[in-house]
């Protein structure tokens, strides 16, 4: 059975290793809207923190709604983590999060105009299991032929 730092240490291994996530907020209007971000690297405890422009829908959103959720996808997983962001535009922060590897998005470097970070500090994460696609669809013939209900897999909710 896995503790809650298991747990947690398992996360924070799947988005790094995922990298890229799925980040929901609320328009203004109310609506709901989700758009790719790449995480920078993250360590248990530590918040999700995303490069982006000031100017970006995302930053808009966040600055009138604070919640957010980000869901990251992977082979027959998938984690959604719940906390409320912050856009951060201090040039310390930036330089201390910067990577070489940004530079294709941002050519300028962490002197970039309008570069900022939005911070999600968490609050939970869902985290799902399958058993992957041929054992799914095995499941799913068995359940259709015996009239029993499948098995969606395992889920664990895990507080930040």
């Amino acid at each position: 059975m896995s503790t809650h730092q298991d747990d947690i240490q398992h996360i924070v291994e799947f988005v790094n290793r995922t990298r890229v996530g799925m980040l929901g907020t609320r328009e203004p209007t109310g609506k709901l809207v989700s758009r790719p971000m790449t995480v920078v690297d993250v360590a248990p405890g530590e918040d999700l923190d995303f490069f982006t422009s000031r100017d970006t829908s995302a930053v808009r959103d966040v600055r009138a709604n604070d919640a957010v959720n980000v869901a990251f996808v992977g082979d027959h997983e998938w984690v959604s983590i719940s906390g409320a962001a912050e856009v951060v535009e201090d040039p310390a922060v930036i330089e201390g999060l910067w990577s070489d590897a940004l530079r294709a998005y941002y050519p300028d470097g962490p002197s970039t105009p309008g570069l900022v970070v939005l911070r999600v500090r968490t609050e939970t994460a869902e985290h799902w299991r399958g058993p992957g696609t041929v054992a799914t669809a095995l499941r799913w013939a068995k359940a259709r032929a015996t009239g029993e209900q499948i098995d969606p897999g395992e889920s664990t909710v895990v507080d930040l």
